[in-house]
C-alpha cells in the first residue's frame, strides 16, 4: 500500500477541524443537557398551570354540602398525579380564596398541602367580586421529577418555584 502525506495546507486544516470541535464541543454539551432540564420544567409548569385553572373552575361550581376543602385537594392531586405529585407532598401547596357564602363579604383563605415549608402567598389584588374565585398552586422545582443535571455548571434550579394563579368566576 502507498501512504498518499498531507501537504502543509491539509496538515494545518486538520488542526484547525481539531480546535473548532474541541470550542464548540462544551456549548453543544450544555444545550444538549439543558433539554433534560428545560424539557420536563415546561412539562410540570403546564400541568401546574392546568391544575389552577381546572381548580379554580371545579370550585367556582360548588353547590350544597360540597367543601372547598375536598374540592380543590381532589382537582390538585388528580391533575399533578401525572408527575407523581401530590398535596401530601413537600413543596406542593395549593391556595383558595372565595368569598363567604353566608354573605358576610368577608374573604375565605384555604390554605392546603405544604403550608410549613412554602411561604404563603399575598391576597391577591383587585379581589373584589364576592362570585370570584382564586386559587394558586405552587410546586418547588426540588420536589418536581425535573433532573438537576446542569448544577455542575452553576445553573441550579432547586429553591425555584413553579407557580400559577387562576381566577374563575360562579355563576349567579
Amino acid at each position: 500500500m502507498q501512504s498518499i502525506t498531507y501537504s502543509g495546507y491539509r496538515r494545518t486544516r486538520r488542526g484547525i477541524q481539531v480546535l473548532e470541535v474541541l470550542l464548540l464541543f462544551p456549548v453543544l454539551l450544555i444545550a444538549t443537557l439543558s433539554f433534560f432540564v428545560l424539557g420536563p420544567t415546561v412539562t410540570i409548569r403546564q400541568n401546574v398551570q392546568h391544575a389552577a385553572e381546572e381548580t379554580a373552575r371545579e370550585v367556582a361550581k360548588k353547590i350544597g354540602t360540597q367543601t372547598t376543602t375536598i374540592i380543590a385537594t381532589d382537582v390538585v392531586n388528580e391533575v399533578l398525579s401525572v408527575h407523581g405529585l401530590d398535596l401530601s407532598m413537600n413543596g406542593v401547596r395549593a391556595d383558595v380564596w372565595e368569598y363567604d357564602d353566608g354573605g358576610g363579604g368577608s374573604i375565605i383563605h384555604t390554605p392546603l398541602g405544604d403550608t410549613a415549608n412554602v411561604a404563603a402567598p399575598t391576597t391577591p389584588v383587585g379581589f373584589n367580586d364576592p362570585e370570584q374565585v382564586i386559587v394558586q398552586v405552587t410546586v418547588e422545582v426540588g420536589s418536581a421529577p425535573i433532573p438537576n443535571i446542569l448544577s455542575n455548571m452553576n445553573f441550579d434550579i432547586t429553591g425555584r418555584y413553579l407557580v400559577h394563579r387562576a381566577t374563575a368566576f360562579r355563576d349567579p
